[in-house]
């Protein structure tokens, strides 16, 4: 169990799909796809995939897709979404903290602010495991918050999509909690707790004797990175 892990297999399907519509899945592959060296045909990890919205973008494009969630009501919707697109798409059922694969991507990807859930020894382990499932000159793109940007700019609560999120955060832990409610109903929906990274950390958390190189963004659209930049996007190379 981690902190969150109620809230994701319970929670978050109830309003993933509300809370993600903003953002634009073709528009993040195709950035993705012009900035690393993925071939024509190549394998890609997407971990973890929720319902499929960056997989199925990708599968559209022509590669071999494999999505890993441990909600099997989201790798639901994920099938059924690949299958309206009529496209080939492989989804597992799995924590991806117990990601076993080995040199058998071009690419993975961990997107939406989905690193920091665990303890920092469990998210070194995590980025151990995309480095070990990827192939020589695999790629590894992370996309997630950027603490400078947060504690510079945090309030006690932000609405989004209809939910509204009371924030704590912890200077000394780097992590924040948050509690969900609705905001129509006032209804709580859950709690989460998260840990958020600088860009220094993330780098060293990486292992660089590992990595040829790792590129920094600010988002997955290219963006220059900040400390007021609200993402923290990378590309590191195998």
């Amino acid at each position: 169990m981690f902190p969150s892990e109620r809230f994701f297999r319970e929670a978050w399907p109830t309003i993933s799909q509300d809370f993600e519509a903003a953002d634009d899945p073709e528009a993040t592959v195709d950035w993705i796809i012009a900035n690393s060296k993925l071939t024509e045909g190549g394998r890609v990890l997407d971990a973890p995939c929720g319902f499929g919205r960056h997989s199925v973008a990708f599968a559209r494009r022509g590669y071999q897709v494999t999505g890993v969630d441990f909600s099997e009501t989201e790798l639901d919707r994920a099938r059924a979404a690949a299958a309206a697109a009529g496209v080939p798409a492989a989804f597992l059922c799995q924590d991806m903290r117990d990601l076993e694969f080995s040199g058998e991507f071009d690419l993975a990807v961990n997107l939406f602010s989905s690193i920091g859930y665990f303890s920092d020894d469990e998210d070194r382990l995590l980025l151990d495991r995309f480095w070990r499932a990827l192939a020589p000159g695999g790629e590894f793109v992370l996309d997630t918050r950027n603490r400078d940007h947060f504690v510079r700019h945090v309030t006690p609560e932000e609405v989004v999509a209809g939910v509204r999120i009371e924030n704590t955060f912890d200077p000394e832990t780097s992590r924040v909690r948050g509690v969900w409610h609705r905001v129509d109903s006032g209804a709580r929906i859950g709690e989460t707790e998260f840990r958020l990274y600088s860009a220094h950390e993330l780098r060293a958390m990486l292992r660089p004797e590992r990595w040829r190189r790792v590129d920094l963004y600010g988002g997955l659209d290219g963006a220059p990175f900040t400390l007021d930049s609200p993402r923290l996007a990378l590309i590191a190379r195998k």
